[in-house]
C-alpha cells in the first residue's frame, strides 16, 4: 500500500561490502548535517500505517581527505498492519560532503513476503560502478561505465535538503541503481502543510524515474515531496494510490547545529 514512500526511507547478508574500508572520523561534529534526524508518522487518510526516519548517522572517510555523510533511513509497518503485510525496510546512501556526487548506496528491503539485500559501490578512480543483489538466496552481480559524478535515489533526496540547489526549476539528476537512470524533479510550486512538528511553507516537488519501486509513477499516480521554504526540511512525502493517498508527515527534527 505504502511501497512508494518506503522506498524513500528505504536472512541472508553480504559477508562484506566495498563500503566496510570507510572509516569513521573523529571530528564528526564539525560537519553542519552530522546527526540530523527526521522522523515520520506515515497515514492511509486518518489510519496509521506505519513510521519512518532519516538521519545523518555518521561521518566517514572514503579516501585520504575526502569525506562523505552516512545517511540511514528505517521505515516499518504498525503493528497493527503487522498482522497483515510486515514492512522492515533500511536504506544506506554516502553522500560526498560537499554534495557534488554519491559513493553508492545499501539496502535491506522486506515488504511482507518480498524481501532483497542489495548494494551498489561507485568507484570513480577505476570509473565504473558495481554491486550484488539477494534475493531468495540467489546471488546476482551488476556493473557499468562510471564517467560522470552521479547520485543514488536517498542522495539525490538530500541535494534538496543540504545543498543550496536551486529547487524553484525543473532539475535532472544522473543516479545509478544497478544502471544509469535520469531522475526529473519538477518544482510544482508553493503552499502550506501541516504536521505535528509544525506549520510550513513548502515547495511541492514530484521526482519520476522509473522502474523497480523507485519513484514510480504507476498508471498516472505520482509521488509528491513537501520540502520546506526557509531550512529545506522533508516536511511531507505522498503518494498516490488506486483509493486516495499515503503520506508520510513530519512529527519531530533534531539538528545538531
Amino acid at each position: 500500500m505504502f511501497k512508494l514512500i518506503i522506498y524513500i526511507f528505504s536472512v541472508i547478508s553480504f559477508a562484506q561490502t566495498p563500503f566496510d574500508q570507510f572509516k569513521t572520523v573523529d571530528d564528526k561534529n564539525s560537519f553542519k548535517f552530522y546527526g540530523e534526524k527526521y522522523y515520520y508518522e506515515i497515514y492511509w487518510g486518518y489510519i496509521n500505517v506505519g513510521s519512518a526516519m532519516i538521519e545523518v548517522q555518521d561521518v566517514v572517510d572514503v579516501s585520504s581527505g575526502v569525506y562523505a555523510y552516512k545517511i540511514v533511513t528505517n521505515a516499518r509497518s504498525s503493528s497493527f498492519i503487522d498482522n497483515f503485510f510486515k514492512v522492515r525496510d533500511i536504506n544506506i546512501a554516502y553522500l560526498d560532503t560537499s554534495f557534488k556526487r554519491s559513493y553508492g548506496y545499501y539496502k535491506d528491503i522486506n515488504e511482507g513476503n518480498y524481501s532483497y539485500m542489495e548494494y551498489t559501490f561507485f568507484d570513480y578512480p577505476n570509473k565504473r560502478f558495481y554491486g550484488k543483489r539477494i534475493k531468495n538466496k540467489k546471488e546476482t552481480v551488476h556493473e557499468g561505465e562510471l564517467n560522470n559524478d552521479v547520485f543514488d535515489v536517498l542522495s539525490s533526496l538530500y541535494l534538496y535538503i543540504g545543498s543550496t540547489e536551486d529547487i524553484t526549476e525543473k532539475k535532472q539528476i544522473d543516479i545509478v541503481s544497478k544502471k544509469h537512470r535520469i531522475l526529473d524533479v519538477e518544482n510544482l510550486g508553493k503552499g502550506k502543510v501541516k504536521t505535528k512538528a509544525g506549520s510550513f511553507k513548502t515547495y511541492k516537488l514530484e521526482p519520476k524515474v522509473g522502474e523497480d519501486g523507485i519513484f514510480i509513477s504507476k498508471k498516472g499516480k505520482s509521488l509528491y515531496v513537501y520540502i520546506s521554504e526557509d531550512d529545506r526540511i522533508p516536511v511531507m512525502l505522498e503518494a498516490e494510490i488506486s483509493l486516495g493517498s499515503v503520506k508520510a508527515k513530519l512529527s519531530e527534527s533534531k539538528k545538531n547545529h
